[in-house]
């Protein structure tokens, strides 16, 4: 099953994603990457389709959002205001799929036009995992998203479903 990204109007969608061997590389290839730290996943996500797959029958769906240190582009955050968004997005997620989601830890790294260099981020993600994936549950994570990049003041703020890799 397929849903198309453009519903949703993303500032950026990736529908792939490619298994990587260093993040400054991949940055520089790919204009970005992630290192997830508790699972040892590390990857860029790739252009494809404006299509987000979603699986079917008994393979679980992954839905994602990604929360930086940084406020605003690289300022450090201060620990309280992480520790509040943090919890506010755990609670969120709690109360509306009453599971307890335990963030990750993640580095991220993105290549900058402006300063031409890879700037890395320490991130936290936090996931979902479903059987069922509709419409709206993409709309609440963009939701969890929009929140975020107001509190943390972000350019933008992404979503992970399954491959895919939005910017909200």
């Amino acid at each position: 099953m397929k849903i198309n990204s453009k519903k949703f109007n993303f500032s950026y969608f990736l529908s792939d994603r490619k298994p990587v061997q260093n993040l400054d590389q991949a940055a520089k290839k790919y204009g970005g990457a992630t290192l997830n730290l508790d699972t040892g996943e590390q990857y860029s996500n790739i252009p494809g389709d404006e299509f987000i797959r979603l699986k079917t029958g008994r393979e679980l769906n992954t839905l994602s959002v990604f929360i930086p240190d940084t406020y605003t582009v690289n300022q450090a955050a201060d620990k309280e205001l992480i520790k509040k968004v943090v919890s506010t997005v755990v609670q969120r997620i709690h109360k509306k799929y009453d599971f307890i989601a335990f963030p990750e830890k993640g580095l991220g790294s993105w290549w900058s036009e402006d300063k031409q260099e890879v700037v890395f981020d320490n991130l936290q993600i936090v996931n979902v995992y479903l059987e069922n994936v509709a419409e709206s549950d993409i709309e609440f994570f963009i939701g969890l998203a929009k929140y975020i990049k107001k509190e943390m003041a972000q350019e933008s703020v992404a979503i992970g479903i399954n491959d895919a890799l939005a910017l909200v």
